[in-house]
């Protein structure tokens, strides 16, 4: 966002994005309709989108987020692997608007509708990162009426370019892992020109895993136990000004043998829409037995005692944060737990 909102009294203003898609070109439907006149027949053709063309990109991160504290920054909001070619349009589901005056409690604003759809054409290109930057203007989105009522019609610019201003490492987390037992994680990006070029620039990795500078990828077999923080960077392709982003990470190796839940984070959910996730610990003495020992999962999820398994329909909004305990069937009996967080946002008929 690069405008303020016309009310100063606005403290925050509470997105909620629910997908974001985009239209492949070529991917349209043709309908025929024939009519009777006073001068014979008369046939009309309509062109329209095709459900088939629409790609599903992976939201990055919160799919809920404040414009104030994105004032004049980029984050990232959903990134995807399209194949080389043209794309017409962009479509962009906003479920929710909550705003708050004067640092009060938010309010729910009116969303005349949640479906934004952009005609854009524009072209993707092999071994480039294709940029869609979405500009809200709150200065002519945010309409606070006499009465009080919110509303919320948005106004955005809308920019696709293939040599984006920043480079962002979206990779958020990195799975912990056990002595002696196999390792491997990919590390994501987005903007600039690609290839990207992955290094350790402080700190180093737990003994017996590599980066491969090329594809990102840490893998090889951890040879002892302890915490390895570091800071990773990626670097474009671009000339002549390289652009680069880095991110602390922190690897947790567990003592071989050791019971060891390796999850460190778990997607986001969506209040009314079903939920899976499978919890994975190494080590010990399976079968595994699993649950919750701190705290309580979002309303209408259940933990699958058997497989770890956390599934259902959540019901109820919120950033939801629990411990997991996981057992093992040796004897004596080995045990460990993970705090974890999980996000479920709003869905669209909200």
């Amino acid at each position: 966002m690069t405008d303020d909102p016309p009310n100063q009294n606005v403290t925050s203003v509470m997105v909620t994005v629910t997908s974001v898609q985009i239209h492949l070109a070529g991917n349209t439907t043709t309908s025929t309709t024939t009519s009777s006149t006073t001068t014979g027949t008369a046939t009309t053709s309509t062109t329209t989108d095709s459900d088939s063309g629409w790609i599903n990109l992976n939201l990055s991160g919160p799919s809920t987020f404040d414009l104030l504290k994105v004032l004049g920054l980029e984050q990232v909001l959903a990134v995807g692997y399209l194949a080389p070619g043209q794309y017409t349009q962009i479509r962009m589901e906003v479920s929710k608007i909550q705003v708050a005056i004067s640092g009060g409690s938010l309010q729910d604003a009116t969303i005349p509708s949640g479906d934004l759809k952009f005609v854009q054409p524009f072209n993707v290109v092999a071994g480039k990162a294709t940029v869609i930057l979405f500009d809200f203007d709150a200065a002519h989105s945010i309409n606070i009426t006499g009465n009080g009522k919110i509303m919320f019609k948005p106004v955005i610019k809308l920019t696709v370019t293939a040599t984006p201003g920043s480079l962002e490492i979206t990779t958020p987390r990195l799975d912990n892992g056990e002595a002696g037992i196999a390792y491997t994680a990919a590390l994501n990006a987005i903007g600039g020109t690609a290839p990207y070029k992955w290094s350790i620039t402080s700190g180093t990795l737990p003994n017996g895993l590599t980066l491969n500078a090329t594809t990102g990828v840490i893998s090889g077999t951890p040879t002892a136990a302890g915490n390895s923080p570091f800071t990773l960077k990626a670097e474009d392709a671009s000339t002549p000004n390289q652009k680069s982003g880095t991110t602390n990470f922190n690897i947790k190796i567990a003592p071989s043998g050791t019971l060891q839940i390796t999850d460190t984070s778990l997607p986001d959910g969506t209040n009314g829409v079903a939920y899976s996730d499978t919890v994975q610990a190494v080590g010990g003495t399976v079968p595994y037995a699993w649950s919750i020992s701190g705290n309580s999962l979002p309303l209408g999820l259940t933990l699958n005692q058997t497989t770890g398994e956390i599934s259902g329909t959540p019901t109820a909004n919120g950033n939801f944060s629990f411990t997991i305990r996981v057992t093992d069937n040796a004897n004596p009996v080995n045990s460990n737990t993970q705090n974890l967080t999980l996000l479920v946002s709003p869905d669209a008929a909200d």
